[in-house]
């Protein structure tokens, strides 16, 4: 059950180019000038969409490869590793992003975030990289050799033009057989590589993962006219405000989403270089970069996994639900994950000479530093403790005291956090706050233990099962709740005098739940869903302590195994500390994870079948079956088929849909609003209609009130209600990490407010 990688030697020069070699051709690297230039000749032709085309990939390639070719990253390690160009690519960018926005003023370029600005700097740039690579020694270079079977490797792109479709159609009012046909060619091209993957060659394999997981990312992304989910709504504020004044400021003290240079700077630079409008930078190319995240997977996985496990290892990461419909409404994790990846790929890497080496993880760290604090924050936690694990190991088995990739990944994340977050941007108040709750109530263990369970080992059991779920509590709690804190924190909210009337008081509304056709179909594959996942989730762990414990083993199976095992244990004590789920989502935090528990995962399972061809038919068929019954139940494919509720991906209506989905009507009375509000006004929106004014205004964070409540509301407040609260009648609002559904109060705003903008399916209202 052994799986071993003969580590490449180190070149025992500490020289860039390592092994000693005979210099390249000038005249080779020179090579490199043309697609520079024609980034220069394309960009004023990007008001069409075949520059913008073409623009895109040359961005998100060529300054990366430049990069790595003047660190000397040999061209095997990016072959094997392709993720990495992209990556060093966004470095760049936001090197060049950032140098042009801080310098600018400084020589009198008031709106350095303008086309000529970025353009200039980011050519001098990859210039500087190109003079630093002129004299690259051969084994630099990077071979891509011509795909012996072109049509072949172009089938998997079929996969997300069907998500593209289907998304589309769904928009205009039409049915979801495309998105649904998209997903079964999804799960159909996913299952197939992995029973095929000895037969087929790595680029198709790597082509068929991407695709996949675009497909997937694409299908949620593209929903609506403008961005689909609940963080990107701030986010796309943010991006929009740096378009429009072309400048963005360091400091933000307290607005750690506005300090992230991948929601500022960086798809500003995309927007203004490449043509393509700000909102498809985060509709359709930031999926398109964090679809490379399971490739990632797949490469690393390649170090101790052939080529079937790496796929599965891949693939499991794909069918997340969380992967599919939650990053692509986090701009800043979907590149942050990228980098991750990408991070531990090059701690690890043994292609690569110990000087390369720390140069690159230290430029991704501090990229992925500068992309997003929670992804820091676990990478910090998930490479710091593997270095203490790894010593103490060191006494038990064949492995270094010390490793300086690891060691430089965490110093360059650690000092990196410490400088960005904290003197430069000032956005650091999260961490603060953090270690102030720890303080006060420490890690609040089992805090939703069963009332049943009086033994530890019941609580834990139980605890672990239910997750730190959120649990609703009733409308008329959260009235009086949330009133006692408004009284207390809000004395500039003044309610109206009858606010306290009988006929006005909360009532509760309970969440709809759409008919299920077949109850014992879905059950059952509901159960077998869970049951796969904790499985996984056991099997992974149980992969972590082999890897690490195992005798005979290689160097980087083992470092794998103990990354592994520090992962095992933040995910535990996610699941049981109420503390810790309340800082970082758990779902998120085991996304992040998997590119680490995949392999470990799969690494058993590769052991296993790896003991007899009988053995290896059982554990395949095993293994797709359950991807296949998980990745059904986690798309929406179940409900779609069996009833029951379904996202966006598939459906116009329903819960996710009322939440996520900002329609026409609802963006147009936003608008108008903002056009209203003068700079003091408070406007009140529940928890999802605020989206709209997030993504569609300027109104100040701290001008809008999500608690729409008689006995909270200002007297001269504006109300803005979605289609949600209009239509359906329903109001949400989150207390205190507990969610809460109320009918909405429409009989205290007419009786008390006048209806100033209506256009059916959305309203205003003010006194």
């Amino acid at each position: 059950m052994t799986a071993t990688v003969k580590r490449a030697e180190r070149p025992r020069s500490g020289s860039w180019g390592g092994r000693h070699a005979a210099p390249q051709s000038p005249r080779r690297g020179i090579g490199y000038v043309a697609p520079l230039a024609m980034i220069a000749a394309l960009m004023p032709l990007r008001r069409y969409w075949s520059a913008e085309l073409l623009l895109v990939p040359l961005i998100l390639i060529v300054p990366g490869v430049l990069l790595l070719r003047a660190l000397r990253v040999p061209g095997k390690a990016v072959t094997s590793f392709p993720a990495y160009v992209p990556c060093a690519s966004i470095a760049v960018l936001f090197f060049a992003g950032l140098t042009t926005d801080i310098a600018g003023p400084l020589v009198g370029v008031q709106t350095p975030l303008r086309p000529a600005p970025l353009l200039i700097v980011l050519e001098i740039t990859c210039l500087g990289l190109l003079a630093a690579s002129i004299n690259a020694p051969p084994h630099l270079t990077i071979t891509w050799h011509p795909p012996s079977k072109p049509m072949l490797m172009a089938c998997p792109i079929v996969v997300p033009l069907l998500a593209v479709a289907g998304a589309l159609r769904l928009n205009n009012g039409h049915g979801n057989a495309v998105a649904i046909a998209g997903l079964c060619a999804c799960l159909a091209v996913l299952v197939a590589a992995i029973v095929l993957a000895p037969r087929l060659n790595t680029p198709l394999l790597i082509g068929i993962v991407y695709s996949a997981g675009l497909a997937v990312m694409w299908a949620y992304s593209l929903r609506g006219s403008l961005v689909y989910g609940f963080d990107i709504s701030t986010e796309y504020r943010d991006l929009h405000r740096a378009v429009l004044s072309g400048v963005w400021h360091t400091a933000h003290p307290g607005d750690a989403y506005g300090a992230m240079v991948s929601v500022t700077v960086f798809p500003a630079l995309l927007h203004f270089i490449t043509g393509v409008p700000d909102v498809l930078i985060f509709k359709a190319v930031y999926p398109a970069l964090g679809a490379l995240f399971p490739v990632a997977a797949f490469g690393l996985a390649r170090l101790i996994l052939s080529k079937r496990w790496a796929v599965a290892a891949a693939a499991f990461i794909v069918m997340q639900a969380t992967f599919a419909q939650e990053v692509p409404a986090l701009a800043r994790q979907e590149i942050a994950v990228v980098l991750f990846g990408a991070l531990i790929m090059a701690m690890l890497d043994s292609h690569l000479t110990r000087r390369c080496q720390w140069i690159l993880v230290t430029i991704l760290g501090v990229t992925m530093v500068l992309s997003h604090y929670s992804t820091t924050y676990l990478a910090v936690l998930l490479i710091g403790l593997p270095i203490l694990f790894q010593w103490v190991m060191s006494w038990f088995r064949d492995i270094p005291r010390v490793s300086g990739g690891i060691v430089m990944a965490f110093v360059s994340a650690v000092v990196g956090a410490a400088i960005w977050y904290g003197p430069v941007t000032q956005s650091g108040s999260g961490l603060t706050s953090f270690a102030q709750t720890v303080q006060s109530q420490g890690l609040d263990m089992l805090p939703n233990r069963a009332a049943g369970s009086t033994s530890l080992i019941g609580g834990l059991v139980a605890t672990y099962l239910v997750g730190n779920a959120q649990t609703a509590i009733p409308a008329k709690q959260y009235a009086n709740l949330v009133h006692t804190y408004y009284f207390f924190n809000k004395p500039n909210v003044t309610p109206l005098p009858d606010a306290d009337r009988p006929q006005y008081a909360l009532r509760g509304s309970a969440l709809p739940s759409p008919p299920i056709k077949w109850h014992v179909g879905y059950s059952a594959l509901s159960v077998a869903s869970l049951i796969i996942t904790q499985l996984a989730n056991l099997l992974g762990g149980l992969g972590a302590l082999a890897m690490a414990l195992r005798r005979g083993v290689s160097v980087i199976t083992r470092q794998v195994g103990l990354i592994g095992v520090a992962t095992l244990v933040f995910l535990i004590l996610i699941r049981l500390s109420s503390t810790l789920a309340a800082a970082y989502n758990q779902e998120r935090a085991l996304l992040q994870a998997l590119v680490i528990l995949g392999i470990t995962l799969f690494w058993l399972l590769q052991g296993v079948a790896s003991l007899g061809h009988k053995r290896q038919t059982l554990v395949l068929a095993g293994t797709t079956s359950a991807l296949a019954v998980f990745f059904a139940t986690s798309s929406g494919l179940v409900g779609a088929a069996l009833g029951g509720e379904t996202a966006v991906n598939l459906s116009s209506s329903g819960e996710d849909f009322q939440r996520f989905y900002m329609t026409a009507p609802e963006l147009a009375s936003a608008r108008w609003l903002g056009q209203m509000v003068r700079p003091g006004q408070l406007v009140y929106a529940d928890r999802y209609a605020e989206l709209r004014l997030y993504a569609a205004t300027e109104i100040p964070t701290q001008s809008i009130m999500g608690d729409v409540t008689p006995r909270t509301i200002s007297q001269h407040a504006w109300i803005y209600a979605s289609q949600s609260n209009v239509v359906d009648r329903r109001g949400r609002a989150l207390y205190d990490n507990h969610p809460v559904s109320y009918v909405y109060p429409f009989g205290f705003l007419q009786s008390n407010y006048d209806v100033v903008f209506t256009d059916g399916f959305s309203e205003v209202f003010h006194r």
